[in-house]
């Protein structure tokens, strides 16, 4: 089955990638002391191009630095995958930031929200002084 076989082209680059931009010979100082991870790769029906989704995992950098230098380094990159990797051919690469770990993060924390309700406000007297103005213009 063909989807069978995109799957496992998609992990063999993730692991590849992975491989290469941890042990690689990427010397691009945008990259130097980042950790991130690569969640996921992505390749089209003609594997001409692979979507590679990745994590930042050092906040203190800014993101759109580190992706920066990740699109730089991606001829590198698939470079170092033609020693590492099985496959007929390389497809050209594509850097993105994995935006579903925050938007999962951002669903939690509103599901969070959502059950754990607001306290209730207390009510006044059952004759609900608070609610009316009751000195009455007396018509």
């Amino acid at each position: 089955m063909a989807s069978n076989r995109m799957q496992r082209v998609e992990e063999t680059l993730r692991r590849g990638i992975a491989d290469a931009l941890l042990f690689g010979a990427i010397s691009d100082p945008r990259l130097q002391g980042v950790n991130f991870s690569v969640t996921g790769v992505k390749v089209d029906t003609e594997l001409t191009l692979a979507r590679v989704f990745v994590d930042l995992l050092s906040p203190d950098r800014d993101r759109a630095t580190v992706l920066a230098g990740l699109r730089s380094a991606a001829s590198a990159v698939r470079r170092e995958l033609q020693g590492r990797v099985q496959l007929r051919r390389i497809p050209d690469l594509r850097f993105e930031f994995d935006e579903s770990i925050q938007r999962g993060l951002r669903i939690e924390t509103i599901l969070s929200e959502i059950a754990t309700p607001p306290a209730a406000p207390k009510l006044g007297s059952a004759g609900g002084e608070d609610d009316e103005g009751g000195d009455g213009d007396g018509d």
